[in-house]
């Protein structure tokens, strides 16, 4: 039997976990636009081959979302304190 409390927690994990995703979205949005950065170079620049996997995970198509690595690289090249990808 599973205890229901526990199912509550996953679920509020995932929602959690989801808003997340949105807010890193966002923010490589924001930053990648103040720094007049296409998402097909910013592709390029961490090692991708085309703008597909940026253009998903910046509007969150198809439950796609960038990793940590991604996080560290697009900090990086943007030269943005990895911290201000996590702010609301």
């Amino acid at each position: 039997m599973i205890d229901i409390s526990l199912h509550m927690t996953i679920e509020n994990l995932d929602i959690k976990t989801n808003t997340m995703h949105n807010i890193i979205s966002k923010n490589v949005i924001k930053y990648r636009k103040q720094k007049n950065i296409s998402q097909l170079q910013l592709a390029l620049d961490i090692g991708l081959t085309g703008n597909a996997f940026i253009a998903r995970a910046e509007n969150r198509t198809k439950n796609a979302h960038f990793n940590i690595e991604h996080i560290v690289k697009i900090s990086t090249i943007l030269d943005i304190d990895i911290c201000e990808f996590f702010k609301i």
